[in-house]
């Protein structure tokens, strides 16, 4: 089980906001989940090993974190490590 899921205790979530731009949707569903030491640095950028996922595709290949959202876009954020091994 991925620490994400471990301390959400959910596979998935519904994520409702009004901002439209990966870094700020992304800022609040780590903060409202507690999660944003596990994806995010201090400096506010994916870590290396996490992946944010848009609509399937990497937040890399799309613009980054400044990549401008839609209504009915999905957000994965994948961390491939557990806590507990």
């Amino acid at each position: 089980m991925s620490i994400a899921r471990q301390r959400t205790g959910l596979g998935s979530a519904e994520f409702i906001s009004t901002k439209s731009i990966l870094r700020d949707v992304l800022k609040e569903i780590v903060e409202f989940y507690h999660m944003a030491d596990i994806i995010l640095t201090e400096s506010r950028e994916v870590r290396p090993w996490a992946r944010v996922l848009v609509n399937g595709r990497s937040h890399e290949f799309l613009g980054g974190l400044d990549v401008e959202l839609h209504d009915g876009d999905r957000l994965a954020l994948v961390y491939p490590y557990t806590e507990n091994f």
